[in-house]
């Protein structure tokens, strides 16, 4: 019969044995597993966005003599239903998100009904303050996403031509139209997304991979 000393030594190492396996465990992982590039995640379809506003580019939405009511068929249709009868751009552009289901927006400061009442943001500032607090502004473009430029104008990305560094755009209120535009990287402050960026997503105004210049 063991004594009870012996049978304490006997459970020795399997103690020791579990303590190391809950310390490796705890440790932080090797230096390899932290360079490792992050699991995918499912980003929201934004393509619904750029046809939207490729339709209604089609429409040939216009003001007529700069009265900032926006109308189709060239300013001789009836009023297109993001109308504000003020400054536009950003309207259209919450507007074409609004339709598609991106409504986040709306916890910026300045909101307005437009013509079909639909709430939709009316500054390009305000816009950019909440994304950058809330974390929806990005230096990386995609489809979908606003482009900000030229200090306070705003349109919805189309295409990015990374080897010409431009960014493709539709925009309502340039020129009192619905427009394509080509914009320059260089001429980019940054882009707002319609839905809060995943880390995964993130990229340093710094990085090669950033669209501005």
């Amino acid at each position: 019969m063991s004594s009870p000393q012996s049978e304490k030594r006997s459970k020795l190492p399997v103690s020791l044995t579990a303590a190391a396996v809950l310390l490796a465990l705890a440790l932080p992982a090797p230096a390899s597993a932290l360079t490792m590039p992050p699991p995918p995640v499912e980003v929201p379809d934004t393509q619904p966005i750029v046809r939207l506003a490729r339709a209604e580019l089609e429409k040939k939405v216009a003001e007529r003599r700069s009265n900032n009511v926006p109308r189709y068929r060239n300013g001789k249709g009836r009023v297109a239903p993001y109308s504000i009868r003020d400054q536009w751009c950003v309207a259209f552009t919450t507007w074409v998100w609004n339709r598609n289901g991106f409504d986040d927006y709306l916890g910026t400061r300045y909101l307005r009904r437009s013509r079909d009442r639909t709430t939709v943001a009316i500054q390009v500032t305000d816009m950019t303050r909440w994304a950058k607090q809330y974390g929806y502004f990005s230096y990386r473009a995609r489809p979908g996403f606003a482009v900000v430029y030229g200090g306070n104008h705003m349109g919805i990305v189309r295409k990015i031509d990374r080897d010409g560094r431009a960014v493709r755009s539709i925009e309502g209120n340039k020129s009192d139209r619905v427009r394509s535009v080509n914009v320059p990287m260089d001429e980019v402050t940054g882009y707002i997304s319609p839905f809060a960026i995943f880390p995964a997503l993130k990229v340093a105004r710094s990085s090669k991979f950033a669209d501005v210049d």
